[in-house]
């Protein structure tokens, strides 16, 4: 049976454990904490080498990197969904798209959850200026899907849910730590809504929304 590595907490992590559900591919999940270095141990590292997560093991192949072990179920399995179409190419190629750009701008999402609340929890000194350059980053980053993703659609490659939504949706759920004002975008907020009320993504959140209940008990995506 495939093997899942993920961490909880892990925005990609959850992302392939929610399409792995959608999908109904067995699995078994092996859940690492980062905060406890657990990704060091030697017998991840053995596996692993550059200790990230998440990480699917099918039999003796190893597959790292959330967007590429997305694909790979789909492909290697040969399965049939909107997901990711195999064969329709230039809907691939407008997921595609969108999944080159989350890595050096949606992912952005990270830096200012890390700054607003894992630095001082750490004692990491927070540098004024550089913590207005990621409010500044991620304000950039809701525009864009406000003004180009979502415009004149309900999901961001066309009118049916892709891995696209479902990478983007599981980032952005980490500024809902840090009571992050969604509302200031009404279609991403409403496009966000629509995603997180999947069943396997909101299902993939229930170890985040435990936090969530503590950080921001007036959330509007906890049920």
């Amino acid at each position: 049976m495939i093997k899942l590595y993920i961490d909880w907490i892990s925005q990609p992590s959850r992302a392939v454990k929610a399409v792995l559900d959608i999908l109904k591919v067995p699995h078994e999940v092996k859940a690492l904490k980062i905060q406890f270095d657990e990704h060091k141990s030697p017998e991840f590292t053995s596996i692993h080498p550059l200790q990230q997560l998440p990480l699917l093991q099918d039999g003796d192949f190893t597959v790292a990197e959330s967007h590429n072990i997305m694909r790979y179920i789909i492909k290697q399995r040969n399965i049939s969904t909107n997901l990711y179409p195999l064969t329709d190419i230039r809907q691939q190629t407008r997921i595609d798209q969108y999944l080159d750009y989350h890595h050096t701008n949606t992912r952005r999402c990270l830096h200012l959850y890390h700054s607003v609340l894992i630095s001082p929890i750490k004692g990491e000194k927070v540098i004024p200026e550089v913590l207005e350059k990621e409010k500044q980053d991620v304000a950039k980053v809701f525009q864009y899907f406000e003004n180009n993703w979502l415009k004149g659609r309900n999901y961001i490659c066309g009118d049916q849910a892709t891995l696209a939504d479902i990478s983007a949706c599981c980032e952005m759920m980490q500024l809902d730590l840090i009571k992050f004002d969604f509302q200031k975008y009404p279609i991403t907020n409403a496009w966000l809504n629509r995603v997180i009320r999947i069943p396997e993504v909101y299902q993939a959140h229930h170890v985040a929304f435990k936090i969530i209940k503590k950080q921001n008990p007036s959330s509007q995506f906890l049920k």
